[in-house]
């Protein structure tokens, strides 16, 4: 039930954000997306993970890559085969179309695959940020013209800043949840940059059986940032720092667990900058 509720209250804190990313799922007659006119064939571009500190169970599918997962001081880079826009067709799911070999992944140098579901990085709608990938359209046309895609990115998405408090207090049970999320977007010159900060802390304390009694007490938190250039329409900075720590007692028996993600990748060619300090 708690897990439940917490999903619920998830759910409702970023529904406005994935609802603001779907920015290509419905695509119709007299409307479509391009990329960028610098992405053409033979073009390698580079990322280092700069930092990747893994602790405890947490889940981690993302950092696969081919048949490896990715490690620090990782070099990673893609090799553009295609023409992007030929390849897209004004519609960017035909890039995740198997059939369309349009790009190829390296790891440290080494070919890893041209299928982008086997690279982890690629579908970042696990970061919480709302639906995008690793690479964007830049450009977004309709019958009244043609426009920056960041630009709308930009000011469609929401900048959330919601708190959720929940308590329960009854004979011999005690129960509270407060959760936190904070969201923000910035357009610079070279950059648009989006993030999110978010927190649950809950407690619970349960004696209402002698004999089967329990305390937990759960601090689960997130900081996302990422930042994609608008002339390539690449992502460029990728920050993720999750981290969850549990202790969980149990008629004197005592569990205390940790488990955390530190992860940061940046580009080695295209400007990261925008940052928010």
């Amino acid at each position: 039930m708690r897990n439940s509720r917490k999903m619920i209250l998830l759910g409702v804190f970023f529904s406005l954000i994935i609802v603001s990313s779907l920015n290509f799922n419905n695509t119709v007659r007299g409307q479509e997306y391009s990329y960028s006119l610098l992405l053409v064939p033979d073009g390698t571009y580079e990322w280092s993970v700069t930092t990747l500190v893994v602790v405890g169970s947490a889940s981690t599918s993302f950092l696969d890559y081919g048949d490896e997962t990715i490690s620090q001081g990782d070099t990673l880079s893609a090799k553009i085969l295609l023409d992007v826009n030929e390849t897209a067709m004004g519609d960017p799911l035909q890039l995740l179309n198997i059939s369309n070999v349009w790009i190829e992944f390296y790891l440290n140098g080494v070919n890893k695959s041209t299928n982008v579901h086997d690279i982890g990085l690629f579908d970042l709608f696990w970061m919480r940020l709302g639906n995008y990938y690793f690479l964007e359209p830049t450009l977004y046309t309709n019958s009244t013209g043609v426009y920056d895609n960041f630009l709308i990115y930009h000011n469609s998405y929401p900048e959330v800043n919601a708190e959720s408090r929940i308590e329960i207090n009854e004979y011999a049970y005690y129960e509270l949840e407060i959760m936190k999320v904070v969201t923000s977007t910035k357009l610079s010159k070279d950059t648009w940059t989006i993030k999110a900060d978010y927190s649950v802390d809950e407690i619970i304390e349960d004696f209402r059986d002698s004999e089967d009694w329990f305390k937990e007490h759960t601090i689960e938190t997130s900081l996302t940032e990422l930042r994609f250039n608008r002339e390539t329409g690449l992502a460029t900075y990728l920050q993720y720092t999750y981290s969850q720590h549990r202790v969980y007692e149990i008629e004197g028996s005592l569990d205390d667990d940790i488990e955390s993600v530190d992860l940061l990748i940046e580009s080695t060619q295209l400007p990261t900058s925008a940052s928010y300090e």
